[in-house]
């Protein structure tokens, strides 16, 4: 397939094979848009535009120094706890091995494509207020004051 003809589509088409999202990528050609990241999905979403970001990762994949597959099985070992995924030179002149288990996972579900960067889980926000009353407080809550205290039951041995 050859090169796009809008030059836009183009550099899109190679920031996308480069790992950028999508939102990144078209915030970076245009940052006068108020919206990229729906422009960027219909972007991306251009018949033209996936053929030829599937034509320019498949290029790269092709000359690249290792393999999906070998990789992937790195990124295995590391999960596994088997590689370190850092090595530290310490002052002392030992060496610090670090296991960042969590960041080969990311990577792995991205080079799997099962991770963009965009659409991750989003929590729901739990906001927790509290009304703090000293002891001494002129006007503690009616609830303190008309409370009865609940005293439980003892329960005795039932087995003697």
């Amino acid at each position: 397939m050859p090169r796009l003809k809008n030059r836009l589509h183009e550099r899109f088409a190679w920031l996308i094979a480069e790992g950028m999202d999508r939102k990144a990528a078209y915030t970076k050609l245009c940052p006068h848009v108020a919206d990229p990241g729906t422009m960027g999905y219909k972007l991306y979403h251009r018949l033209d535009v996936k053929g030829r970001i599937a034509e320019i990762q498949c290029e790269v994949h092709s000359r690249a120094l290792m393999g999906i597959d070998e990789k992937r099985d790195l990124l295995r070992q590391m999960i596994e706890g088997t590689i370190p995924t850092k090595v530290n030179k310490r002052r002392d002149g030992g060496v610090e091995a670090v296991f960042d288990m969590l960041g080969v996972l990311v990577a792995d579900a991205k080079m799997a494509g099962e991770f963009d960067g965009t659409s991750a889980a989003k929590e729901p926000e739990v906001k927790l207020s509290f009304e703090v009353y000293h002891r001494n407080h002129p006007n503690p809550p009616r609830e303190w004051l008309e409370r009865e205290v609940e005293v439980p039951e003892i329960i005795e041995d039932i087995g003697d």
